[in-house]
């Protein structure tokens, strides 16, 4: 397996046993910002693995989620909150949904290139009967910090089999 899906591929799997990043997600922007008053940046991931030669018979499943990053052009704040649900078919073997609370976030080089997102945010995680809270700090989210789409073979680096998709998209909504 190749370094760079090796290293997604843990990253699902952090996140789907409760230290998922602060991103995610797709909707509409106009519940968020102040009414306006705010740049919004929205994001979106999906990871599916379903082929165990690629992924390991311990990290079959996937993780869904959306999340937004506001910054207030006022104060220079930058805060954002994120909701992701992972489901897992190896020894984990359940589902977990993570909210996040983005208390800071800025943009730097990392896992996906010279404009990634990083946070600091609190996670609580709900997971068989259980609930955790984690702090992340400088945390790489692994998600680029300008807008688009971004497919499989762009995140990996390379097409990836047949049972592996991973989509990351990318809006922005300034302030007016």
């Amino acid at each position: 397996m190749h370094g760079r899906a090796k290293k997604l591929i843990a990253a699902a799997s952090a996140a789907v046993l409760a230290v998922a990043a602060a991103i995610l997600g797709a909707g509409s922007a106009s519940a968020y910002g102040g009414d306006g008053a705010m740049d919004v940046y929205q994001l979106a991931i999906s990871f599916n693995c379903d082929n165990p030669a690629f992924c390991g018979s311990q990290n079959l499943g996937g993780f869904w989620g959306w999340g937004e990053l506001d910054h207030n052009p006022a104060t220079g704040a930058n805060t954002g909150d994120a909701e992701l649900t992972g489901c897992s078919h190896g020894a984990f073997n359940g589902a977990a949904h993570t909210s996040a609370d983005v208390t800071k976030w800025w943009v730097g080089p990392g896992s996906a290139g010279p404009y990634t997102f990083f946070t600091d945010e609190t996670d609580t995680t709900t997971s068989r009967g259980q609930t955790t809270v984690t702090k992340l700090t400088n945390d790489d989210i692994g998600v680029p910090a300008i807008p688009g789409h971004y497919s499989s073979s762009e995140i990996f680096g390379f097409t990836p089999p047949p049972g592996v998709s991973a989509q990351i998209q990318v809006s922005f909504k300034p302030a007016h």
